[in-house]
């Protein structure tokens, strides 16, 4: 008869080889063959979850149980072969396969647990990343929000510059207005405002406004520093401006009161006075249509020359000059 073998598969070896010749001595030992190289991949595993950067606290417990049952004991399993001396039938070789067959579903559910660690150790190491990087999303759109605030902010403040420096403005010009008919007007830095107007890149200059009285006329002044019309070039020329004020409606038109300018010695009492007196019919003494009235006055009102010409005046005093309008409200 020929030999009978029993082939038996394994996830750690190729194959497992238990053999018995039917031919042999009587009451022989039958020999016993059991080939269990490690499997490559078994190995792979191991080195890699067991080695230094691997998962070794929470794995290794489970590598030792499955060392346990892999090479556990087999020679229980020759006894129940057949061919040697009390051997059951084939029928019972039932069970030692299917201990083996156990063997094998105890190896597939311990890798699986290894697989459910490793699992839950690259999980617990994913977390910090994760969180890191949900924590730089919310960093950055916190960022984000704060940037717009600040935008907001800075637009906030320079609509609250503007404001201020128009509140200043006002209240400079408060600080100016007369409401008597009398108005002072000191003009400094004269050396480079003359430049200017002799070179074209300022040729008059604007007083702040006045009032003949509370809720009167509204006028200001206006200078050419080089001259204008008449006196370019030579003379100081000195204009009065009618601008349209708040309480236009009760006043009487034509504006009518007599006008004196004066340049003002700034060391003595040697001032240079002139007047006119507004002609009726001139649209410059008309109720204002629209911001100012065209400027009327005297285009010849103080020689250029005369200004640091030693006289016995000081009209020209740390490079400024200061003018007086006087309007006459009973003439």
């Amino acid at each position: 008869m020929g030999d009978m073998s029993s082939m038996v598969f394994s996830p750690w070896s190729s194959s497992e080889t238990l053999t018995t010749p039917q031919g042999g001595a009587a009451g022989a030992p039958a020999p016993y063959e059991e080939e269990t190289p490690p499997c490559g991949c078994y190995q792979a595993l191991r080195r890699d979850l067991l080695g230094p950067e691997g998962y070794r606290a929470p794995v290794q417990p489970l590598f030792n149980d499955l060392d346990r049952v892999h090479h556990g004991p087999l020679e229980a399993h020759a006894a129940l072969l057949p061919g040697r001396e009390g051997a059951p039938g084939a029928s019972d070789l039932l069970g030692p396969l299917e201990q083996r067959l156990g063997r094998v579903e105890l190896q597939q559910k311990t890798l699986h647990n290894i697989l459910a660690v490793m699992s839950r150790e690259l999980s617990r190491r994913e977390e910090p990343g994760a969180a890191a990087s949900e924590a730089l999303g919310e960093a950055l759109a916190r960022i984000l929000q704060l940037e717009e605030k600040v935008a907001h902010q800075d637009s906030l403040l320079a609509i609250k510059d503007v404001m201020i420096s128009s509140l200043g403005a006002r209240i400079q010009t408060l600080e100016q207005t007369s409401y008597d008919g009398r108005f002072l007007w000191k003009v400094t830095d004269i050396t480079l405002r003359r430049r200017e107007a002799q070179t074209g890149q300022r040729l008059a200059l604007y007083s702040p406004s006045f009032y003949t009285h509370r809720y009167g006329y509204k006028l200001c002044l206006k200078l050419f520093l080089n001259g204008d019309g008449a006196g370019a070039g030579t003379h100081l020329s000195l204009f009065l401006v009618v601008m349209r004020g708040e309480y236009d409606f009760q006043l009487q038109w034509p504006f009518q009161h007599k006008v004196t300018f004066s340049l003002l010695d700034q060391s003595g009492q040697r001032h240079v006075s002139t007047s006119f007196r507004p002609l009726g019919t001139s649209s410059s003494f008309q109720r204002p249509v629209g911001k100012n009235n065209i400027a009327s006055g005297l285009p010849e009102f103080f020689p250029l020359r005369q200004l640091e010409a030693p006289s016995g005046a000081t009209y020209l005093q740390e490079d400024t000059l200061v003018f007086q309008a006087l309007i006459d409200p009973n003439v």
